[in-house]
């Protein structure tokens, strides 16, 4: 292993010593092989030296012979030296091994006294042409060709310079030595010499055909990718002018009107030419057309090839797009229904002002609280118009209102700069509401309006998003008592409970944890005739929750069909049950929202329950509120299909509502409940009573059953009774009870059932 590392290392100092590889040039200027047989010719002759001086030194100096001495050593200085010199100097080694050989020749006829080793010398400077030949080049060769007449000259006449220098004396063995040198010289050094030249002429010819194989490829690629491509493309040189171009170029011309005679124009050529790396000139007009321009230097060469694509259609949509988006940036900051200042505007705005003011601010939002109520007997349309009123009352009627603005879902918001929270809440808003409410919107019409407000200070702590947010929470727990709210922690922590609710309702309904009770209703005389089926839910992590807190949170979470469903499924599953028994066979009331008779399939799951348990309508009673009574969505035709199959259709909490007292003759009702806040102010208010008996006979007229509800006292019941009141429902005769403490409560009291 280590004799194989040890050679593959002297081959590889060889190689880089002698230069015998030609993957790299030596010299920009000079080949690679002159420089690798210069090489081999000095340390060929350097080994001879070396030899010569060695073997002659003794002699030399016995014979007092100190030329000798001189020649050989200088000679192998001088190689060295110019083998050294070669590396960078190249061609003035080159001359001085040339000037070296011709000298060597001169001494050997000088300092020889034999005329056969004389010759020898001039023998020797006859190399010099074919060395200068391999090195130099042809002026070279022919150089030392005419100098090699002189030698030749001496050597015709036989003219031997020894004599004229005085040489009397010479080695022993100087004919060996000057046969040896003559010898290397001719069968070693210029057959290694040329023996590395025709090694590199092979080399460069093997090259020269790789690089006419490479052509072939290029010519290929050439026809592939430039006259034969899909794409438009031109050749330009490095002055903009035109070299060639291909078939799709010119179709590409002729397509955008340019004179096709002319291959490329020449004001084209001036659009592009000098190419730029900038990517926004990529895309040049030309005569109502778009051209896309790629640019590709071509490698090893000052040309550039163009690709040209046409980007008409694509440009004209670019330009319709970046109209509409200098459209969309104008009504940006406007709201494009109600054209008022939008939340986006209000945002920037509100942030520029809070930057520069050093005063306490506050963030207001208001709302209608009507706005319900509008949309649905007015439609859409009158919210808006009762928006802008609003928004132009803020801005032009009252100081100290700063940027008002609509920041969607039927709110508008604006800054108060300067002021304490107890002068806002209770001065300024106090003073916007009345002249707030007191507008009127539609022409003609008159109704009240009524705004709530929600506030909350600046933090810089908090973000604009953050700010807006705490005033909008702060809206939502206004009420019909208090108008006006701030924000604070504990409202806040009220929103976490209603979310926390909302998620254990969700699970409390996939897995049936609530649960059914019964609040029984009697008539004048006693008589159970019937019954309203209410929700209770007893949560095993927070306990009894009232019906007042998660009935609203199920109806805002979408959760209200998912209740009703389970309603239907108690209240059929448990009039089953008393079917079986025999114990009770009276009407159950369930409540249902207008939530319910929006979705299509609520008659069809209500008779599937029924069919399921084979009840028969006449026992469920369909309770609707007041608020789907008013709507105006027209649920006369569903009430109308309910009552066909044979339900019992009731008006629940009738009184505090928005009913049109048309809607009662209009629909097919065979109760009303009179509400439990006009029952309890009977004993109390003179035109509560007044009011209540007004209900009573216009029910009585229309043939409508009316149930007073809510009865806590005897007092109330004896009112309801002498006004004709025959249907009671309240706390005075039972609160809502479980199926089991119902039946024992009916037996206790004796109550008689249908």
């Amino acid at each position: 292993m280590v004799s194989g590392s040890f050679i593959q290392h002297s081959k590889n100092l060889v190689n880089w010593f002698f230069l015998l590889s030609d993957k790299e040039a030596h010299l920009q200027t000079i080949p690679h092989w002159r420089v690798s047989a210069l090489r081999i010719f000095l340390f060929c002759t350097f080994l001879v030296c070396v030899v010569a001086a060695f073997s002659t030194f003794n002699k030399a100096v016995e014979l007092n012979l100190l030329y000798i001495l001189t020649i050989t050593i200088g000679f192998s200085t001088l190689v060295i030296g110019l083998l050294v010199a070669s590396h960078y100097y190249y061609k003035v080694s080159a001359n001085l091994f040339l000037v070296s050989v011709v000298l060597a020749g001169t001494a050997i006829n000088i300092f020889t006294i034999s005329e056969g080793l004389g010759q020898l010398g001039y023998i020797l400077i006859y190399s010099c042409p074919a060395i200068a030949l391999l090195l130099l080049g042809r002026r070279a060769a022919l150089f030392y060709a005419l100098m090699n007449i002189v030698p030749f000259y001496l050597l015709v006449n036989n003219i031997d310079l020894s004599y004229l220098f005085g040489t009397k004396v010479e080695l022993a063995s100087a004919g060996y030595h000057i046969n040896s040198v003559v010898f290397v010289f001719f069968n070693v050094c210029i057959p290694l010499g040329l023996i590395r030249t025709i090694v590199a002429a092979k080399r460069i010819n093997e090259m020269a055909l790789s690089a006419n194989n490479l052509l072939k490829d290029k010519n290929s690629l050439y026809r592939n990718f430039f006259t034969n491509s899909e794409n438009a493309k031109i050749i330009v040189d490095d002055e903009g002018g035109a070299i060639d171009c291909n078939k799709k170029a010119i179709e590409l011309f002729s397509t955008i009107g340019v004179d096709t005679t002319s291959p490329v124009p020449q004001e084209l050529l001036q659009s592009i030419y000098p190419p730029s790396s900038d990517e926004n000139k990529a895309i040049i007009q030309y005569r109502g057309s778009y051209l896309r321009v790629n640019h590709h230097p071509v490698a090893e060469s000052e040309y550039f090839v163009y690709e040209l694509t046409d980007c008409t259609d694509e440009q004209m949509f670019k330009k319709d797009l970046s109209l509409m988006e200098q459209e969309n940036k104008r009504l940006r900051y406007s709201d494009g229904v109600m054209k008022l200042p939008n939340k986006c505007w209000f945002e920037k705005q509100t942030e520029r002002f809070i930057l520069k003011s050093h005063d306490v601010n506050y963030m207001v939002v208001l709302q209608n609280t009507c706005n319900e109520y509008l949309r649905l007997k007015y439609g859409e349309k009158i919210v808006q118009i009762s928006l802008v009123n609003a928004y132009k009352q803020l801005k032009n009627n009252f100081k100290g209102i700063l940027l008002p603005a609509y920041v969607g879902s039927g709110q508008l918001a604006f800054i108060v700069s300067n002021t304490s929270k107890l002068e806002l809440e209770r001065t300024l808003l106090v003073k916007i509401k009345p002249e707030l409410d007191a507008e009127s919107p539609l022409p003609g019409t008159k109704y009240q309006q009524s705004f709530k407000f929600g506030f909350a200070c600046f933090d810089e702590s908090e973000s604009f998003s953050q700010t807006l947010a705490n005033a909008q929470t702060a809206i939502n727990h206004t009420d019909k008592y208090q108008h006006i709210s701030t924000y604070n922690q504990q409202l806040s922590q009220s929103i976490l409970e209603k979310h926390e609710i909302s998620i254990l309702l969700d699970e409390a309904l996939q897995n049936a944890e609530l649960e059914m009770h019964y609040q029984p209703k009697v008539s004048c005389r006693g008589e159970c005739i019937g019954f309203e089926a209410l929700a209770r839910w007893n949560s095993p992590i927070i306990g009894w929750v009232s019906p007042a807190i998660f009935i609203p949170i199920a109806e805002e979470h979408g959760m209200i069909n998912r209740l009703t469903d389970f309603v239907m499924l108690a209240v059929c599953e448990q009039i089953s049950k008393w079917k079986m028994n025999g114990a009770i066979n009276v009407p159950v009331a369930m409540n249902i929202s207008f939530v319910d008779l929006d979705h299509d399939d609520f008659i069809p799951k209500l008779l599937k329950n029924l069919t399921d348990f084979n009840i028969k309508p006449e026992q469920i009673e369909i309770e609707i509120t007041e608020t789907a009574l008013a709507t105006s969505k027209g649920y006369s035709g569903l009430i109308k299909s309910l009552q066909s199959w044979g339900f019992i259709i009731s008006i629940d909490d009738f009184g505090v509502g928005y009913s049109n007292l048309s809607r009662i003759a209009e629909y097919p009702i065979d109760k009303l409940k009179i509400d439990r806040s006009l029952i309890s102010q009977l004993t109390s208010s003179s035109r509560k009573r007044a009011l209540v008996n007004v209900i009573h006979g216009m029910c009585k007229e229309l043939g409508i059953t009316c149930i007073a509800e809510g009865v806590e006292t005897p007092e109330q019941v004896a009112i309801m009774t002498d006004m004709g009141c025959k249907e009671f429902q309240g706390f005075y005769f039972s609160k809502p009870l479980s199926p089991e403490a119902l039946s024992k409560y009916i037996d206790l009291n004796f109550y008689k059932t249908k």
